[in-house]
């Protein structure tokens, strides 16, 4: 009589418990873009910008109140002054947007007179990953809108 109860409890515990840990198991975990870090641009003289920092901000793994999350990213933007020293503009929303077949981040960054609309998309390029950098300058006055190319060297996780 006890071994049957024990067999019970033992059934029992064995149905519940891997009830309680499958939502942790199967919880999806966000993995960082490989976009996500701080570029350093890879040409010294090209400081507009000289640095990027992309970070994911929030994984949208997560239903809450019906609704699924969305992935956040946040972009930071570093160009260096006539003195010398770096100045962050303020961090802008990112996200992802699909161009000619490719899936680039993009964000937009206010810089006085312009928005530079940024397409970035991360390649590996001889061995080494690189950033790509496709930025439209979009005149907010009667300057001349422009076009520009950068590339980006990894240099650490932000």
């Amino acid at each position: 009589m006890t071994s049957v109860a024990v067999s019970r409890r033992a059934m029992l515990a064995g149905l519940c418990l891997p009830a309680l840990g499958w939502p942790l198991a199967s919880r999806a975990l966000c993995a960082s873009p490989s976009e996500a870090g701080r570029w350093r641009n890879i040409d010294a003289k090209d400081t507009d910008p000289a640095v990027l920092d992309v970070r994911m901000t929030s994984c949208g793994d997560q239903v809450l109140n019906g609704e699924q999350t969305e992935t956040a990213y946040k972009l930071r933007v570093w160009v260096r002054q006539s003195s010398g020293q770096f100045y962050g503009r303020p961090s802008v929303a990112a996200s992802y947007k699909t161009w000619k077949g490719q899936r680039w981040m993009t964000g937009r960054v206010p810089t006085g007179g312009y928005i530079d609309n940024l397409w970035m998309r991360s390649v590996e390029n001889n061995g080494q990953r690189q950033l790509h950098v496709l930025i439209k300058h979009e005149s907010l006055d009667s300057k001349p809108s422009s076009t520009s190319e950068h590339w980006f060297r990894y240099e650490k996780a932000v």
